[in-house]
């Protein structure tokens, strides 16, 4: 219990911060969440609550493949495990597990360094209520990695032998699993770093290859993400078009922003989410603000870089080289030249501000080192008090004269006439803030240098306060009903189409930039849920086929046909082409015009609801179609399609019609589809559902050719006839990576046998 009271103590006070969301049937919101990760949690949550794979997710592009997406996660064990839970509640629980973990792991690798309780706890508080780790509330998909780094790294120093290797490649294997390439990478960049700089002089080699291993099998452990990801890469918009620099850098941290490292905020309150009270435009490309909210991860870390820099205690030559290798990851992709915004980049991978991760670890450590230096050297940091003072003149400076301050923070920075305001509004809280922080730093540290355990006890208080009152506000919260209740337009098509046999399709997304400004208002999350541009409507189980690809993970089909819609919404005739793709429904904001063939149907004081004259259901039996050589030839068909007509690539070229034919929907899934079709003649089944090849379609017991069918769904042939059609999305590569799970296991129990038949009896 004694061993163990750290970690509960941390548990508790994790529990203690987020009670808000934890105990009263509230959930985070913001940023990502509602547009993207509440949506795609709930879809992988739904198939393992109801005992199925997560194979396929169709409200979304059409229909797109879920598990091999990396940005899901979908076979990371944590998700497995909360899907026995109700979804709001597992929704909650899932960040302040991993705020848990996080420090828990924290603790474990500061104190084997040998450091005191004490600077273990402050390490701990430092890395997971910084302003990087709270800011993943919003990033379901990356927080895993920020949550195991420390665990990896305690392993790393710990593990020796086959035992030591099978629980670090089990570490990594759930890594691997919650598939954030970015924290995959630095973990490995991580062990490897300590090994190279902590490691004693004979021990290198062999720790290396131990590391090596353990990456081998925990590939062994992840090989049905891994490959169903490499076989959905090379059908995906950003590897057959490739994905500019401009997209893969745009969330990098700008050398501006290392303000933040000393002042939480300098650049407005971003926890408000509120582009009106933000300033900093140039510096964030002019988006809202980066990736997460600050860097700022408390006063100590930063007055111990001055400190230690120089110090050989253990853990901070890794620290140091950490510090340089995670600035460079995410502050020089920043200062690439705008010219080369065009040129593709080497990597379809975007982002590197996730790097961020490994600057609040490395600070973590710079943190947690120097509690105890102070405290065994009774030393004070002259310099932090005085910076402290700085600020507090600087926040009084800038309150006397906000407009001069305005103005010259917006004009160092390059920012537009319109920001000098804003900085006027926040600079002086800003700086007092970071005053007020600063001593509260000052202070415990002179605490801690008192003997006595109530001075420990309020110095380690004072530490921990800190980062969280600098960075809890970042993480939002809403009721329940208001992040995941429906809308009423959603309510109404749950009456209008209650079997989900029709799509949605978002107009906002076709808005020019210089059309008249929306009426939408609201916060970013609310107004995701009524735009239908995102993912959120996924939570009300309704599809959109042209909604904003969040990922850039579309099958390129669906990319191109999207590209094709915005150029069809600017023709008056373009009705046939939206109604054939069971696009019955639009939803536009005031006071955009109706899209091409659409009509009012209700709406309220900011949006207008839009019925298509004429639709087709998603799944149906074709009347009339044209057969094509290759997707070209069908696209330059597209715009000649008549209603309900088809386009088909039956690599010839011919006309076809049918009598109209009966279908009934036996089974409707996300994973699987049952048909039984009466056809008078030979025909085509069309289904609104993405061509891929990794799927089972059978007529009759008998596997069945599918081809595409405008452009990027799927159309199946049907004899004449009464024929059972039964279709079965499949993970790619599922027959054969589904036994490396099975083979590290074995591995795993030999190890562990082995182990104890050599213990001594």
């Amino acid at each position: 219990m004694r061993r163990s009271l750290p970690a509960l103590l941390f548990a508790a006070l994790v529990i203690a911060v987020y009670a808000d969301p934890l105990f009263f049937r509230r959930n985070f919101t913001g940023r990502d969440l509602i547009a993207y990760n509440i949506p795609m949690e709930k879809s992988v949550h739904e198939a393992w609550s109801s005992g199925e794979l997560p194979v396929w997710t169709p409200e979304i592009s059409g229909g797109r493949p879920l598990a091999p997406n990396p940005n899901i996660g979908a076979f990371y064990p944590v998700r497995m495990l909360l899907s026995r839970l109700p979804f709001p509640v597992a929704l909650r629980l899932y960040p302040a597990l991993h705020w848990i973990a996080a420090g828990i792991g924290t603790l474990l690798f500061l104190s084997s360094l040998g450091l005191s309780r004490s600077g273990a706890w402050i390490g701990a508080v430092t890395y997971v209520f910084s302003g990087v780790s709270v800011s993943e509330s919003f990033y379901t998909h990356i927080q895993p990695g920020m949550a195991l780094l420390p665990w990896i790294l305690w392993q790393v120093r710990r593990g020796h032998g086959s035992r030591g290797v099978i629980g670090l490649a089990s570490l990594f294997a759930l890594d691997m699993l919650a598939g954030d390439v970015f924290t995959i990478a630095l973990a490995m960049v991580c062990a490897a770093l300590w090994i190279a700089l902590e490691e004693e002089h004979a021990e290198p080699l062999r720790a290396l290859g131990r590391l090596g291993a353990a990456v081998g099998l925990a590939a062994l452990a992840a090989a049905p993400q891994i490959v169903a990801t490499a076989l959905w890469i090379p059908e995906t918009n950003r590897a057959v078009t490739g994905m500019k620099i401009s997209a893969a850098v745009l969330y990098s941290v700008s050398p501006w922003r290392l303000l933040e490292l000393v002042v939480p905020y300098p650049f407005g309150p971003m926890w408000h989410l509120d582009a009106s009270e933000l300033w900093g435009g140039p510096i964030f490309r002019y988006r809202l603000m980066g990736l997460f909210e600050t860097l700022y991860v408390g006063a100590l870390g930063v007055m111990a870089v001055v400190t230690l820099w120089r110090s050989r205690l253990i853990g901070l030559r890794f620290a140091r080289a950490l510090l340089v290798v995670a600035l460079a990851a995410c502050v020089l992709p920043s200062l690439l030249p705008a010219s080369w915004g065009n040129l593709v980049s080497p990597l379809p991978l975007r982002n590197p501000e996730k790097f961020a991760v490994a600057l609040g670890f490395a600070l973590t450590i710079f943190a947690a080192r120097a509690f105890d230096f102070y405290r065994e050297r009774g030393r004070r940091p002259r310099a932090a008090i005085i910076l402290a003072a700085l600020f507090a003149l600087l926040a009084a400076a800038a309150a006397i004269w906000p407009d001069a301050s305005g103005r010259l923070m917006t004009s160092a920075i390059g920012g537009p006439l319109r920001f000098p305001d804003r900085a006027a509004r926040g600079l002086a809280f800003a700086l007092a803030a970071a005053g007020l922080l600063w001593t509260a730093t000052v202070i415990a540290i002179e605490l801690s240098l008192r003997r006595g355990r109530a001075a420990a006890g309020l110095a380690a208080a004072l530490l921990t306060l800190v980062p969280i009152a600098a960075n809890r506000p970042i993480a939002w919260t809403e009721t329940e009903g208001n992040i995941l209740g429906p809308t009423p337009f959603a309510m109404r098509l749950a009456k209008w189409d209650p079997h989900g046999a029709y799509r949605v399709l978002g107009a906002e997304i076709y808005r020019a930039p210089e059309a008249a400004p929306s009426t939408r208002r609201g916060s970013a999350w609310d107004v995701a849920r009524g735009d239908w541009i995102y993912y959120t409507h996924l939570l009300w189980r309704r599809g959109t086929i042209f909604n904003n690809d969040f990922d850039s993970g579309d099958l390129s089909r669906v990319e191109s046909l999207r590209r094709v819609s915005g150029m069809a919404a600017g023709f008056r005739d373009a009705g046939p082409f939206f109604g054939t793709l069971a696009l019955r429904w639009c939803v536009r904001n005031h006071p955009q015009e109706a899209l091409p063939g659409y009509h009012r149907i209700g709406g309220n004081t900011t949006q207008d609801w839009d019925e298509q004259e004429r639709s087709y259901p998603d799944i149906r039996l074709a009347t009339s179609w044209r057969g094509e050589t290759s997707a070209l030839d069908a696209l330059h068909e597209l715009p000649a399609l008549s209603p309900g007509e088809l386009v088909i690539e039956t690599r010839e070229r011919a006309s076809g019609s049918a009598a109209p034919g009966r279908l009934s929907i036996v089974e409707k899934t996300a994973a699987r589809l049952v048909v039984e079709a009466d056809c008078p003649q030979a025909t085509w089944l069309f289904v609104l559902r993405a061509f891929w090849s990794h799927r089972s379609v059978r007529v009759d017991g008998r596997e069945a050719d599918t081809v595409p069918a405008n452009l990027a769904f799927t159309a199946v042939p049907m004899p004449a006839g009464r024929h059972r059609l039964e279709w079965q999305e499949q993970i790619p590569g599922w027959g054969y990576s589904r036994g490396g799970p099975m083979l590290f296991g074995i591995i795993f129990i030999i190890a562990l046998v082995s182990r104890r038949s050599r213990s001594p009896s």
